[in-house]
């Protein structure tokens, strides 16, 4: 309920003159009137903005099937629990302008993860607008995955080591006739005990061979 606000009742007038108390007891009537009108306000329900003040609506008061009932810019929401089956919305964060975040945007990267501004991992539209996976170190792309006009590509700016701890690594690129490993030459094939290349060994394997009888 608002707080009650009007000017103090005047006191009856110190006389016998019957005019004078005539126009006390209209302006008693009038009071009287407009307070039992704001009650009526009050007490059926009928709020209007006289009774309504800051803090004054409690949400335990409130009673509605949907919050579309209630039109309003929410502002700044600080929630424990929300539960939902859609939500649609420009950009979602774990964080506030802070790092490490996570977060989804319907524009540049659709989905990122930071550990600061410079480095991250993001999920954005390729060169023909298909969804790539991009590394950025210091700023920069180190390394990108992903579909680029009809191949399935992978680029780094820095050396690129593919290992294993278990097991062994296999290459495999399908069972078609045109289908095939392809590497710039045997010279890019080096053995890092030894140092040499795989084009070092076929050479020296040629060149003893090149001794031998023909058999």
């Amino acid at each position: 309920m608002g707080i009650w606000k009007m000017s103090q009742l005047k006191a009856p007038p110190l006389t016998d003159d019957v005019k004078e108390l005539r126009e006390y007891i209209k302006y008693l009537s009038n009071q009287l009137a407009s307070m039992l009108k704001d009650l009526d306000f009050t007490l059926n329900g009928d709020v209007d903005f006289r009774n309504v003040r800051a803090k004054s609506i409690k949400a335990d008061r409130m009673d509605v099937d949907e919050l579309s009932a209630i039109s309003a810019n929410l502002g700044h929401i600080v929630a424990g629990l929300i539960e939902s089956v859609q939500i649609f919305g420009s950009y979602v964060a774990t964080r506030n302008g802070a790092f490490p975040r996570a977060e989804l945007n319907n524009t540049g990267d659709l989905l990122a993860v930071y550990t600061d501004a410079d480095n991250s991992l993001t999920i954005e539209p390729g060169i023909t607008n298909e969804p790539t996976i991009t590394f950025r170190n210091s700023g920069a792309p180190s390394l990108i995955l992903g579909p680029t006009f009809g191949f399935s590509g992978i680029l780094a700016s820095l050396s690129l080591l593919v290992g294993t701890q278990n097991g062994s690594l296999q290459l495999e690129c399908g069972t078609g006739p045109l289908d095939n490993v392809t590497v710039p030459s045997w010279s890019k094939f080096n053995n890092a005990s030894t140092g040499l290349s795989l084009q070092d060994e076929l050479d020296s394997i040629r060149a003893e061979l090149a001794g031998k009888a023909d058999i």
